[in-house]
């Protein structure tokens, strides 16, 4: 009976029946940048917030289709180019994960234009669980990463168009630069959610604290363009910081950038203003070894039976926390700055299912989820599911006390190993990663396509350190491993972690020995690019077969007209934990032509020189930022919806004169609310 009720959420999810397509991508030649002779950098942000009715990733079937946004998802883009014959791009999306399908119509793209290789592109995602999926590589997480199910072509293709628009900007508007990277500790943001796997490892027997068993550090590439004037200003920063992008529950409906979102508009807005920039500055931020680290937040405990409440108070304020430590990463790097630039990049493209050893370490040939999986991690649980102590990570009925000496370990398999199969056939998985060096003066970027425990991560960054220091290379100062990266694996933990088969372990599909396994490798990868000038070693064809979904509107002109609907009317909190706000409803186009990834709302003030933007403490109040959020009410049969924009912590009423501001869309002219 209890297997029974392990496998009922799995099979739901897996069951259905969608035909399959197949994705071809050409791989494009080998090119060279069109370099110049000195270093030059370019950035760019792109919006990507998708229409209406796509699912939600990372809470898997509890997560809800987004109704609407409330910070806007983004695309950005650090371009490089040493002015050596080298040149890379760093793309940090707002999404749960990167995608190699992605990564790799991107990189077929913007190769002719841009003298980028393959190998010089990494995809990165923030992993938040507030921005869709449906657009792996791989049926398992086409299926279980969302509440929807299947591969969702059309919103691959928006991506990749939005994504290609970004890199080519980027390039295109490159510039002479100066260049510095850092690092600082940082405590306070981020804890350890697996403290009693954590405690397991060597080394770490006394970390009983999980404020201090955490990765603190806080990555930054800084760069700096010529500008028109002669003199050198900030362009914006890469950086990456481990913490896991849940600061809002399951219950969350509307897309956002999670507790990310504040962190990278807090240093955009402030260096702007700091610096009196003549052009927008970016603040891409990526997540690092993160598969432990929680939010710095109350402890919710497991919430066997339902979720925490959304609050955006409290995501806000730990993101700015992060924003702030971010803005004086950025200002210390000032000092360090210079026109000296050094990359290198090595990738080898491996089929980790089909070439599963690596040194003295092997994985799993076949792929597993454990029961710890369907349970759910500590405090964002499966409600009733997790309730089973099978079900329950780090429970001991939740690992087997036989045949333990395997590959998968004391994993108890969802389903047993003889019937996964037959509902998630091995082939469903994801197998191909793209393992990625990318070093940046003495600073290198290790994207992967896992969800990386702390201590994993420090493995990692160790084997890297001893392959450049048995090659006598005293090149590199700092390492940053970033997680969901060009793809999504799940999790990696290290043995001792694993054996305690919390969430963490259950959702390390390849078994216990996955994190040696990639040490490995990524220590011959680094071992190895130290030999050859160049190392870019990829799979020889790129196609994929995936079965679909459809999730994205269908292609419905607008016939009616646009038209406010109501006036502005004023809602107070009634918890702790809620916001007041202003919301106004408005009749316009439908999903499909609404165009969401547009500017499209805004509040304008009453002044005497007429109706302006207004401008609270140097930041426009608009859709780019933290507190307006638009969201669907309802779609008509004639291409037409309702929609409602909220303005959340509005300023009194009784300061000044706002209305409400709907941009143009289709031909047809703004709409402005009542004055209030």
């Amino acid at each position: 009976m209890k297997r029974v009720l392990i496998l009922t959420a799995f099979i739901l999810s897996g069951c259905a029946s969608t035909p399959p397509t197949t994705v071809n991508i050409d791989q494009p030649p080998s090119v060279k940048p069109d370099s110049a002779s000195t270093m030059m950098a370019g950035v760019s942000s792109v919006d990507i917030t998708p229409p209406p009715g796509l699912p939600m990733a990372g809470y898997s079937m509890m997560a809800n289709k987004g109704k609407g946004f409330r910070t806007r998802l983004k695309a950005r883009t650090l371009y490089l180019d040493d002015g050596k014959g080298r040149s890379m791009a760093l793309v940090q999306m707002d999404m749960f994960a990167g995608s190699l399908l992605l990564q790799h119509k991107v990189a077929s793209a913007v190769a002719e234009k841009t003298g980028l290789n393959p190998g010089d592109i990494a995809v990165i995602g923030t992993h938040t669980h507030s921005a869709p999926s449906n657009y792996h590589h791989n049926d398992f997480y086409n299926k279980h990463a969302s509440s929807g199910i299947g591969f969702e072509e059309r919103y691959l293709e928006f991506m990749t168009a939005r994504i290609v628009e970004g890199v080519e900007q980027a390039w295109a508007e490159r510039k002479p630069a100066k260049i510095a990277t850092g690092r600082k500790d940082i405590y306070g943001y981020n804890r350890n959610r697996s403290l009693s796997s954590y405690v397991l490892n060597p080394g770490q027997e006394y970390a009983s604290d999980v404020f201090k068993a955490v990765n603190p550090s806080l990555y930054m590439i800084r760069v700096d363009g010529l500008d028109s004037d002669g003199t050198y200003k900030p362009m914006g920063a890469f950086s990456s910081f481990s913490v896991h992008a849940t600061t809002l529950s399951a219950l969350v409906d509307v897309y956002n950038a999670d507790l990310f979102g504040y962190a990278q508009r807090e240093l955009e807005w402030a260096v702007e203003k700091d610096y009196d920039t003549s052009w927008p500055v970016i603040h891409a931020l990526a997540t690092g070894t993160h598969g432990d680290m929680a939010p710095a937040l109350a402890d919710h405990n497991d919430r066997l039976f339902g979720h925490a409440p959304v609050n955006w108070k409290a995501s806000k304020e730990l993101g700015q926390g992060i924003g702030r430590e971010a803005i004086g990463l950025f200002k210390e790097l000032e000092g360090k700055l210079s026109t000296d630039l050094a990359l290198r990049t090595a990738t080898r493209e491996i089929n980790i299912m089909e070439e599963n050893s690596a040194g003295n370490a092997e994985i799993c040939s076949q792929p597993f989820a454990g029961n710890a999986l369907a349970g759910g991690a500590y405090e964002r649980r499966t409600p009733w599911l997790a309730a089973v102590p099978v079900l329950q990570g780090g429970n001991a009925l939740s690992r087997r006390t036989f045949s333990t000496d395997g590959c998968q370990g004391n994993k108890r398999i969802l389903g047993f190993s003889a019937l996964q199969p037959l509902f998630e056939p091995t082939k469903s998985f994801p197998t191909t990663v793209l393992f990625q060096l990318m070093q940046v003066n003495d600073m290198a970027i290790v994207p992967l396509p896992f969800e990386i425990t702390a201590d994993s991560g420090r493995r990692m960054r160790d084997a890297i350190f001893d392959a450049y220091k048995n090659a006598g290379n005293t090149s590199l100062d700092n390492i940053a491993v970033i997680s969901t990266s060009n793809g999504y694996f799940g999790y990696t933990t290290t043995p001792e972690e694993y054996d305690r088969q919390n969430y963490e372990g259950g959702h390390t599909l390849y078994g216990r020995y996955t994190t040696p396994y990639l040490v490995n490798r990524l220590g011959q990868l680094a071992e190895d690019s130290l030999k050859t000038e160049e190392l870019e070693e990829l799979l020889p064809r790129w196609t994929y077969t995936l079965k679909t979904g459809a999730f994205m509107p269908e292609k419905v002109l607008p016939q009616g007209s646009r038209a406010a609907l109501t006036d502005p009317a004023f809602n107070e909190a009634d918890e702790s934990h809620e916001e007041d706000y202003i919301a106004f409803r408005w009749s316009d186009a439908a999903p499909f032509a609404i165009k969401l990834h547009e500017p499209l709302v805004s509040i304008e003030t009453k002044t005497s020189a007429g109706w302006q933007p207004l401008v609270v403490e140097d930041i426009p109040v608009n859709d780019q930022g933290y507190d307006i959020e638009v969201r669907l009410v309802d779609t008509e049969g004639d291409g037409m919806a309702e929609w409602e924009t909220r303005w959340y912590n509005p300023l009194p009423m009784d300061k000044g004169d706002y209305r409400f501001v709907i941009e143009p869309r289709n031909g047809s002219g703004a709409i402005y609310s009542k004055v209030f």
